[in-house]
């Protein structure tokens, strides 16, 4: 006899069930008897019935299901994250799994470092990917973070504008000194934005070692520009060679997305 494959449907279905028992008898409690006077006027008992019978569904319990183990269920934590992504059944998927990743940065026993590149590999959105790079790096191993800088040069260089400074704001938020190294030809891009948020992207990724890249800028003509690169300069001038070469479990929780619907 095969073990049975649990899906996301049941995780969903085990956070509601609590919610679900708790109402039903809760609205036992509140039905009169036969021999009690109703208490309730005609209109209140309409309000009430017009009332949706859904529950909210419970995010934190979702994340927390994630997390552990159960008997029965045979899969690794690795194998229910990739279930739960692939089946995509709630807006907050990506959000979940990002923060459930991160949980266990620093618990390779429940979430393997072949787990983390496995997921990697079977992922296409870039926010889910770069926290699973970031907790490899954070125990050690940059491949991943030079992957997924490495996958991001092709809009780097993009003909396009806005491309180029969707890229740069997606290293931005590595916090890796790859990273920053990828991003300095744009320094001197001709498109005021994209350098701009290049000098952004700096800030947020490079070290002393890149301090000397913005000296001429520092005297630019446009106020802007010589403004961010001094505040870029005073950010990174305290920053040892060694500092961003692996990501800490701090900058892995600034840039979680959002788990508020609708974010």
């Amino acid at each position: 006899m095969t073990s049975p494959r649990y899906s996301n449907k049941h995780l969903l279905i085990a956070a509601g069930v609590g919610a679900t028992i708790s109402f039903t008898v809760s609205m036992l409690l509140l039905t009169p008897s036969a021999h009690e006077e109703p208490v309730a006027t005609r209109e209140a008992a309409g309000l009430a019935a017009e009332q949706p019978a859904n529950h909210t569904l419970d995010l934190e319990q979702v994340r927390k299901d994630l997390s552990t183990r159960f008997i029965g269920d045979p899969r690794t934590l690795g194998e229910k994250l990739r279930d739960f992504v692939a089946e995509d059944s709630i807006a907050q998927t990506i959000p979940i799994a990002c923060k459930v990743i991160a949980d266990l940065a620093e618990n390779a026993d429940a979430l393997s470092d072949p787990e983390l590149v496995d997921l990697y590999g079977n992922q296409t959105d870039s926010e889910l990917k770069r926290v699973i790079a970031q907790v490899l790096s954070l125990r050690g191993d940059n491949h991943l973070l030079d992957k997924y800088v490495a996958e991001n040069l092709g809009a780097l260089h993009s003909d396009n504008p806005a491309e180029r400074r969707k890229a740069l704001q997606l290293l931005a938020k590595t916090h890796y000194v790859g990273a920053a190294n990828a991003l300095l030809p744009l320094l001197k891009d001709g498109d005021m934005s994209v350098k701009l948020d290049a000098l952004l992207a700096l800030r947020a990724t490079g070290n002393e070692s890149h301090t000397q890249y913005l000296e001429e800028l520092r005297g630019d003509a446009d106020p802007s520009v010589s403004w961010l690169a001094n505040d870029a300069f005073t950010s990174l001038q305290y920053l040892s060679t060694k500092a961003r070469t692996r990501v800490i479990s701090a900058d892995i929780a600034a840039e979680l997305p959002s788990l508020a619907p609708g974010s």
